[in-house]
């Protein structure tokens, strides 16, 4: 008796483990299709979901973000990486939905959804650009650019003349205004930064840092997860990711 009352304890109890694994993990499985059923954009208005997508989004991040942003999200000015805990944003305006799109597809990844619509010239280089037919720059020119472009951003002791001259480069034949609009401002839309912020993508907003990039170029490469992460943990990463940013402001 002693030895199949301790057969049936056994069993009753794996029953009941097994129980607990099964409505457990029904549990998780709700939670999940809540939070795919949600708008991902009021997930962080939305206390239990937020608690559920920070958990697991922060998880998320760390083992597969990081190597590149850094664990504290701060990116690396070196190498072009954009800092994740901001108010710069570099592509949309933080929110999540927009943030998914990247997680899933990318920036020049060769997914045909991610972001792909235009790169930095690089003007020391025969043919800059190889979307549209843009004019080389010669040193002085880049000079110009550069002082037009430092003086804007409130660095004082550039020459009026080359100032006005790297003005005039921008707005008409080096075709910076194309992407960075007329005040040199950016565009959101299509991942151009802004010039006159005192923000920098790369490096410190310093003469050989600009020359650097209006010489060479630029042209960075941010993942598709697609087919590395579930549609659930994208959706949490984003949220995870936005909820690190100051809130956008709102359009003037």
């Amino acid at each position: 008796m002693t030895t199949k009352r301790r057969i049936i304890g056994i069993f009753v109890g794996v029953v009941l483990v097994l129980a607990a694994v099964l409505l457990w993990r029904r549990h998780v499985y709700e939670d999940q299709v809540l939070m795919m059923r949600t708008d991902p954009d009021v997930i962080l208005s939305t206390p239990g979901l937020r608690d559920a997508a920070l958990n697991r989004g922060r998880q998320v991040f760390a083992e597969n973000c990081a190597s590149c942003h850094g664990a504290d999200a701060k990116g690396s000015r070196s190498k072009a990486i954009p800092d994740m805990t901001d108010d710069d944003y570099l592509y949309g305006q933080n929110k999540p939905s927009e943030i998914e799109q990247i997680v899933l597809h990318g920036i020049r990844a060769g997914d045909t959804k991610g972001w792909n619509l235009a790169d930095m010239p690089g003007f020391a280089k025969a043919i800059p650009y190889t979307r549209e037919k843009l004019p080389p720059l010669t040193p002085g020119q880049v000079d110009d650019l550069i002082a037009f472009l430092r003086a804007a951003n409130g660095n004082d002791g550039y020459d009026e003349a080359r100032v006005i001259r790297g003005r005039t480069m921008f707005t008409t034949t080096a075709g910076c205004w194309d992407c960075h609009g007329g005040d040199a401002a950016g565009d959101p839309a299509i991942g151009a930064p802004n010039l006159v912020d005192g923000k920098w993508l790369k490096g410190n907003g310093s003469e050989a840092d600009i020359r650097h990039t209006l010489e060479r170029g630029l042209a960075g490469v941010s993942p598709a997860f697609f087919h590395r992460l579930s549609a659930y943990d994208a959706r949490v990463v984003s949220v995870y990711v936005a909820s690190l940013h100051p809130p956008a402001k709102p359009a003037s």
